[in-house]
């Protein structure tokens, strides 16, 4: 089996066409892991991600997909390591990987060998499927002294919901079979909800248009808020609303989005946004927003009884309320499906291999020019000496350690990078800089500071 590395939008997009075909045939894999999402996903997120894609021959067409991104971080004492993490977290409710299931012990070791030749000290697989044993295979080739292996639990303890705990209904063909799915009690409400909604000439439900789909997400980012910013953060509350606006539009933009507007006299009482994936029909409720004072027929209820009324006869066969075990998505005659967050983690805490990847390269450049700007020096010596083992040729690393050298007077040495970095940059007709890294002023002779 050969594992390739895709990580660019370009190659992402030459891959659609295969990566449908195998999606489809995976029974474990959810709309998140779909390559239109990731898509957009990727798009939004514009950090550093790859895919490994597997094949048999070079000739063949793919048969894996492990779509991944990497995020990297200083630790205290200065050195650089890279997690590394699904590419949906954290905006997809699913992640994981899409197989044809004829190929899962064939892909599993190649897939292993490939995170084996990078440089991580952690790999998080985040809201995985708790019955798709494929994991489970995978973390096998990590059964050794130089790993750790372990899950964890996503209970949110304010209100005891289980994230790891995603509520799904499957459709049938009609909407009073759906009904008949339900208790007695949940049938009469929902019949009762939606004749009160039908005779009530104040309220409407309708769906955004082009020229109205801008301003309604930002009315319903903006009740999304009032409820939800005291307890998320104002300042994290606002980055979610970012990656969902973009979410939203792009999914408008390509016909995948179901988003019914409940108004009262022609305002916004509530919206509810569902993903759509047109490949395995499938609904994905995924945002909702509401005015808390509205005295009216419950709207969240509404608009979702009247999704799963309109999805039916679009034909679609699941509706999924995503990731939360909330009491009130069992109403909806739901059935629970699990998911799992898995970890592999090298026991020293540094990245396997003690080397940086080269996708890493210019973070940890960055993290550590911030080091040395605020002064501290030792941390700053250990990223800028993780880039240069990475690439002896770094020029921008080169001079920022010289800097930092000549500034507390190891002065041969500094002489040597400093030296370097000009050698390669006439090479390589670079015009020469000085903006580089700005040290604190000079201490007193005899009382610089030491990096080691």
């Amino acid at each position: 089996m050969i594992v390739e590395i895709v990580d660019t939008m370009d190659g992402f997009d030459q891959l659609a066409q295969n990566w449908d075909e195998v999606y489809l045939a995976d029974p474990h894999a959810r709309y998140f892991v779909s390559h239109r999402f990731l898509r957009r996903w990727l798009r939004a997120f514009g950090g550093q991600w790859f895919v490994l894609a597997a094949k048999p021959t070079a000739k063949s067409k793919y048969e894996a997909f492990l779509p991944l991104r990497l995020r990297t971080y200083a630790r205290p004492d200065g050195h650089c390591v890279s997690e590394i993490l699904m590419a949906g977290n954290y905006g997809a409710d699913y992640t994981g990987l899409v197989a044809l299931p004829a190929r899962l012990n064939s892909a599993m070791p190649a897939r292993a060998g490939a995170l084996k030749l990078m440089h991580w000290h952690q790999i998080s697989f985040d809201y995985v499927d708790a019955g798709d044993m494929r994991y489970r295979e995978l973390l096998n080739h990590f059964a050794d002294p130089a790993f750790r292996i372990s899950s964890e639990f996503r209970v949110n303890k304010r209100d005891n919901v289980n994230n790891l705990v995603c509520p799904v209904v499957h459709l049938p063909g009609q909407w009073e079979l759906y009904l008949e799915q339900l208790s007695a009690n949940t049938r009469q409400k929902l019949r009762r909800l939606l004749r009160a909604f039908e005779a009530d000439q104040s309220l409407t439900i309708t769906q955004p248009t082009a020229a109205s789909i801008r301003d309604d997400i930002e009315k319903m980012n903006a009740l999304w808020l009032t409820k939800w910013s005291d307890r998320k953060g104002v300042e994290r509350a606002q980055r979610i609303l970012a990656t969902n606006r973009q979410m939203l539009l792009d999914a408008f933009a390509n016909g995948h989005l179901f988003m019914p507007i409940l108004r009262q006299n022609g305002q916004m009482v509530a919206a509810l946004a569902t993903m759509l994936d047109p490949l395995k029909r499938g609904a994905n409720f995924y945002m909702t927003g509401r005015d808390e004072s509205f005295e009216g027929p419950s709207p969240g209820l509404l608009l979702h009884a009247y999704s799963i009324r309109a999805l039916i006869e679009q034909n679609f066969v699941t509706y999924d309320f995503l990731r939360g075990d909330e009491p009130y998505k069992a109403l909806f005659g739901t059935r629970l499906e699990h998911l799992q967050c898995l970890r592999v983690t090298t026991r020293s805490g540094l990245n396997l291999g003690n080397g940086i990847e080269a996708r890493a390269a210019a973070t940890v450049l960055a993290l550590a020019t911030a080091a040395h700007r605020q002064g501290r020096f030792r941390q700053a010596a250990i990223g800028y000496g993780q880039v240069l083992t990475q690439n002896p040729d770094n020029i921008d690393a080169l001079y920022r350690y010289g800097q930092l050298l000549q500034y507390i007077g190891q002065l041969q040495s500094a002489r040597r990078l400093l030296g370097r970095a000009r050698a390669l940059r006439a090479k390589s007709a670079l015009p020469e800089t000085t903006d580089v890294a700005s040290a604190p002023s000079e201490p007193a002779p005899g009382n610089r500071p030491a990096v080691h």
